[in-house]
């Protein structure tokens, strides 16, 4: 079976077992825990070790997600590592994040600008992405000095890159062409 249709499967049978239990919101906190953890590359090298017995891993994984994580969350871990499928926790729990946003309508925003952003700042930008003061937003915002100043944002699958840095290039480029730089 294809790998992404493997933590499609899992991630909304999850989804509609958290909905069931009315605990949504729960899962899905515990869901960008757990993200987070499979990105990190020590983790990952835990997960996929074979030599690790899958209950240890599992044991490991639901330790690292912390004490207030949800049961259906520790169930679902068990489940994972009990069918051999815990190489695909990181893939499902982006997916049930996915599947989140989209039933709750929370349009996640990229933000990366050369200084950390300002609660004003974000403010406005939520007033802009929704149209409204109070929409729902999801702020990720990441502090990059290379590009100089001005702003990168990303709304759902919309780019915009109002960096100094690619106007920088764009310059380079057109003089380039124009035959004025080496």
């Amino acid at each position: 079976m294809n790998n992404s249709k493997i933590a499609v499967r899992y991630a909304k049978a999850l989804f509609d077992l958290a909905d069931e239990q009315k605990c949504i919101d729960a899962v899905y906190e515990d869901m960008k825990v757990i993200d987070h953890l499979c990105a990190m590359p020590e983790v990952k090298e835990i997960i996929s070790n074979p030599v690790i017995p899958h209950k240890k891993r599992e044991e490991i994984i639901v330790a690292l997600a912390g004490d207030g994580t949800n049961k259906l969350t520790v169930k679902f871990i068990e489940l994972m590592f009990s069918h051999d499928r815990g190489d695909y926790l990181g893939a499902a729990a982006r997916n049930y994040l996915d599947l989140t946003r989209r039933h709750r309508g929370i349009r996640q925003v990229t933000v990366t600008t050369a200084v950390p952003v300002s609660d004003k700042i974000k403010e406005e930008l939520a007033a802009v992405v929704t149209g409204v003061k109070d929409g729902r937003i999801e702020f990720i915002e990441q502090v990059n000095g290379s590009i100089m100043g001005g702003f990168i944002i990303r709304v759902d699958d919309a780019y915009i890159d109002a960096s100094v840095r690619t106007r920088l290039n764009k310059f380079r480029k057109e003089f380039s062409l124009a035959g004025f730089a080496e």
